[in-house]
């Protein structure tokens, strides 16, 4: 039922620079999926980050090339719309595509155009209860409308004049703030800033993107009681650092490198390493994944942030949306400043949120609910296309 697939590499420069202990990105570099159901086209995306799975772009590239697009349909159900959501959510993509990224990008368009061949929005995919595998969210987490989203404030960006630049209304609306650092002296000070400027009802999170040493930790640990959590303060998977640092300070901690995957997730709770984690669409391998990962770490008593990664073009938002607006069994949800990095729209309807009362709403229509725009694909090359005919051709 596959007719054709395209690879698109999407290089888009930003207007804002994003920067954080780990990198400095100053433009998108995310892999778009478009493949088509006879007459309906779906889109998925992936964001290849070195510093975050090890993947790169050109290595996804080459990963969704070594996938074979008839032998997927071959896996699915396209009888009905739960036949085939379930089929979907049964391949196991991060296994079958190598690397997290590649995986979503592959999932997400054909979520997106199987929704779209059904018409159907892409929310109603959390409803079929086999994609979970018998794990289902528990009635009472399941929500339906706008909602909240942090704010997350950049290493390169001072914390008291940002917060002084919103209006009164937006500070007292937020629920969140998530600000990036590096030196842990210069934390404290950051940390302060905020707190002098939040409510108490305000949640604020560090995130470190694994840039400190244990020492380092240890020793400012006490200065930061007042943090709903660390994230990812140690290099990746220090597994027996973080469970000492745990043990030591009582630090929260969340993992967001440290967790792509279940076998991740139990490791860390196997060491009491962490208390919450960040899920990510894109590190996680797509939208079932994430979901189950989820799913799992509050069995094992772990919070949830729902991420973004910086610069996502699209389709990644766009899925992670669902997330957000359908499920309430979130800590945090991030949305990403689209609408800043990207002045002129990458989509149709363009990324928006409401930085009054700090929310996102649901998308409306089939599938994902978003078309790329011109300029998107302005931005774009498309380095192979597949047919059935005459399988993959670097174009």
């Amino acid at each position: 039922m596959i007719s054709r697939v395209r690879l698109h590499v999407a290089t888009v420069p930003m207007a804002t620079t994003f920067d954080h202990a780990g990198a400095s990105r100053r433009r998108s570099e995310s892999v778009l999926v478009e493949l088509h159901l006879g007459d309906v086209c779906g889109w998925g995306e992936g964001a290849p980050r070195d510093y975050v799975t090890g993947e790169t772009t050109a290595g996804a590239i080459e990963a969704l090339r070594r996938c074979d697009p008839a032998a997927l349909a071959e896996r699915i159900d396209w009888r009905s719309f739960d036949a085939t959501i379930a089929s979907i959510a049964a391949l196991d993509l991060p296994s079958l595509v190598a690397g997290p990224s590649a995986a979503a990008a592959v999932e997400i368009a054909l979520l997106d155009a199987a929704c779209r061949h059904f018409e159907r929005p892409l929310a109603e995919v959390l409803d079929v209860a086999a994609a979970w595998d018998g794990a289902n969210l528990p009635a009472g987490l399941r929500r339906s409308g706008p909602a909240a989203v942090s704010l997350v404030i950049p290493l390169s960006r001072d914390v008291a004049s940002t917060l002084d630049d919103l209006t009164p209304q937006a500070r007292a609306s937020l629920r969140h703030v998530k600000i990036k650092v590096a030196d842990p002296c210069a934390a404290v000070q950051r940390l302060s800033r905020a707190r002098d400027r939040l409510g108490a009802d305000t949640g604020i999170s560090l995130d470190v993107n694994g840039g400190w040493s244990p020492e380092q930790a240890e020793r400012i640990a006490p200065e930061l009681t007042d943090v709903a959590w660390v994230e990812e303060p140690l290099r990746a998977r220090s597994w027996p650092k973080l469970a000492r640092l745990r043990r030591r300070t009582g630090l929260p901690i969340m993992l967001d490198e440290s967790c792509t995957d279940l076998a991740d997730l139990r490791t860390a709770a196997e060491a009491d390493a962490a208390t919450h984690i960040n899920v990510r669409l894109s590190k996680c391998g797509g939208l079932f994944a994430s979901a189950r990962l989820a799913l799992r770490a509050r069995q094992l008593g772990l919070g949830c942030q729902l991420g973004v990664h910086v610069a996502e073009v699209g389709p990644l938002w766009a899925a992670s949306r669902v997330l957000a607006t359908g499920w309430g069994l979130w800590q945090t949800v991030e949305a990403g400043r689209g609408d800043e990095w990207f002045p002129e729209p990458l989509t149709e309807p363009a990324f928006t949120v409401d930085r009054t009362a700090h929310r996102v709403a649901a998308l409306a229509g089939p599938g994902t609910g978003i078309e790329p725009t011109e300029n998107l694909l302005r931005h774009t090359r498309c380095p192979a296309t597949w047919q059935p005919d005459s399988g993959w051709r670097r174009t």
